[in-house]
């Protein structure tokens, strides 16, 4: 058994079958659903391809290692002088650190940075520049890829700001100005507004961070497969399932053209920008034909970040001097009503819409304070962006959510349970356990419901969490929409728990 193990261990590592991954966007009325990675073997290809695709991998994982060696070799020496400026030297190493890796690790460090409530808030404040701030490429590299779309001669039609206006783990986006119609390889239809010039904003992918997710995916699949490989017992930890969910959280980020199709479709079903009505949350408008896997031009929106009424204390005061959207509000009462129209949106998006942005941290949340009428009061109103991951689940799969949701809402955890175990995807047989499955289920939803649904009484995120680790534990399959809806749901939570931990979501 044991030679066995190495033998298939040594096979899925150097010379197997390289699995790569395909995407299903069924497309309705215009717009991507959510992509769905299946993974499946690949075509023939020579030996030496294989050889090339491993070296790559190989040089991935050490170029990882490498990048980590700075933080783990002056980690000591920040210890020993953590009173005396260490601590300051040893989270820029960390966020160094982090943005090397490239995008995966960048996105996890977003997610921790929105839970206060299951990290020390001093983590949470430190990892939270990474949410609108990590390091850009160069100008160079952004004026060539525009070179390459629109021709050398965009310059004339498109003025742009050479500091970007933020940079997230995919991407950065400049300010510019566009005079006119921009020439290049694009479709000849033109759905540009006619009014000229028009600000813009100019939405760059970084160069590479396509190749460096594959590869780091890749890595991730073939660590999984060496793990089950020596230690079988391992195949129950649903870790294949689990880079399969993350593996379609991430990708469809790396293409602009998904979020393109996404804002408009979030623009169809938010309508306050064209009609003033409805929940008061704008999306940025795609300027066609100017839309690439690599590029993205779109309505320039201005707002407040939403980081300048997050609720730490210690950002209490500079909040309310930097806060000039809204100088004479209380800070108190701007998170109040700033976390209802969040809450409210994301509600909206998962009910009634069906078409739910699954990337809500702080950093792609910005806010205005604007009078609706000439004498009426000033209100409130969400700008969104980065909506390059959104949700749509099939109507099978949203039949089970609402099934369950409302399961939980009404106190019947068992049945919550029982309709998770009814309805896997996966194979039935192989769950382990169904009655103690249910009754853990049960006791999980009767202690939150015994504390209410108040954001500062219940830990939704740690609910959901336990929920998906008890469905690990009893080899219960769920669906990629169902735990990207379920994280989405314990990003919001973190960020409706700063904001205003009294709002009741029953």
């Amino acid at each position: 058994r044991r030679l066995k193990a190495v033998a298939l261990g040594t096979g899925v590592l150097c010379a197997g079958s390289i699995k790569d991954s395909a995407f299903r966007c069924d497309s309705g009325e215009g717009h991507s659903q959510n992509p769905m990675p299946l993974r499946h073997a690949a075509p023939r290809r020579p030996f030496h391809w294989h050889l090339w695709h491993w070296f790559r991998v190989w040089v991935r994982c050490l170029t990882l290692a490498l990048r980590a060696m700075p933080l783990l070799t002056l980690a000591p020496l920040c210890w020993m002088c953590w009173e005396h400026g260490g601590e300051r030297w040893m989270w820029r190493c960390i966020l160094a650190a982090l943005q090397a890796e490239g995008p995966i690790a960048i996105k996890f460090a977003q997610w921790a940075s929105t839970r206060p409530d299951i990290l020390p808030r001093s983590v949470c404040d430190h990892l939270s520049p990474l949410q609108a701030s990590v390091r850009p490429h160069s100008f160079r590299q952004t004026k060539r890829i525009l070179t390459e779309t629109f021709g050398p001669t965009w310059e004339n039609s498109l003025q742009l700001e050479a500091e970007p206006l933020g940079s997230g783990c995919m991407a950065q986006v400049h300010r510019g100005c566009l005079h006119g119609p921009l020439q290049g390889q694009l479709p000849t239809k033109q759905d540009v507004a006619s009014e000229q010039p028009r600000n813009v904003a100019v939405k760059v992918l970084h160069p590479g961070a396509q190749d460096k997710v594959d590869l780091d995916l890749e890595v991730m699949w073939r660590m999984v497969g060496l793990i089950e490989a020596f230690w079988p017992p391992s195949r129950f930890l649903a870790m294949s399932e689990a880079v399969m969910h993350f593996e379609s959280f991430v990708r469809p980020q790396a293409d602009l053209r998904i979020e393109a199709d996404n804002l408009d479709m979030f623009n169809n079903n938010f309508p306050y920008r064209r009609t003033g009505k409805g929940l008061r949350v704008i999306f940025p408008e795609v300027l066609r034909p100017y839309v690439t896997k690599d590029l993205l031009v779109e309505s320039l929106e201005d707002g407040m970040p939403l980081q300048a009424v997050l609720g730490q204390a210690s950002r209490a005061n500079s909040a309310s001097r930097d806060c000039k959207a809204a100088p004479a509000t209380a800070v108190e009462e701007l998170r109040e009503e700033v976390g209802g129209l969040c809450m409210d949106a994301f509600l909206k998006m998962l009910f009634a819409d069906n078409f739910i942005h699954a990337d809500l941290h702080p950093g792609n949340i910005h806010f205005n304070r604007r009078q609706v009428r000439d004498s009426g009061p000033m209100q409130s109103e969400l700008v969104i962006f980065d909506a390059g991951l959104a949700v749509q689940m099939s109507p099978k799969d949203r039949r089970n959510f609402v099934d369950v949701f409302y399961a939980l809402t009404t106190n019947d955890g068992k049945r919550a349970a029982q309709l998770m175990v009814e309805r896997t995807p996966g194979d039935r047989s192989l769950v382990r356990n169904e009655d103690e499955f249910v009754a853990s289920v049960g006791q999980l939803v009767n202690e939150v419901c015994d504390m209410g649904f108040s954001l500062g009484k219940v830990r939704l995120g740690e609910c959901f969490g336990r929920m998906l680790s008890l469905a690990c534990d009893h080899r219960v399959k769920l669906e990629t929409s169902f735990v990207t809806v379920a994280t989405s749901i314990i990003v919001l939570e973190g960020v409706g728990r700063q904001l205003n931990p009294i709002a009741d979501l029953a």
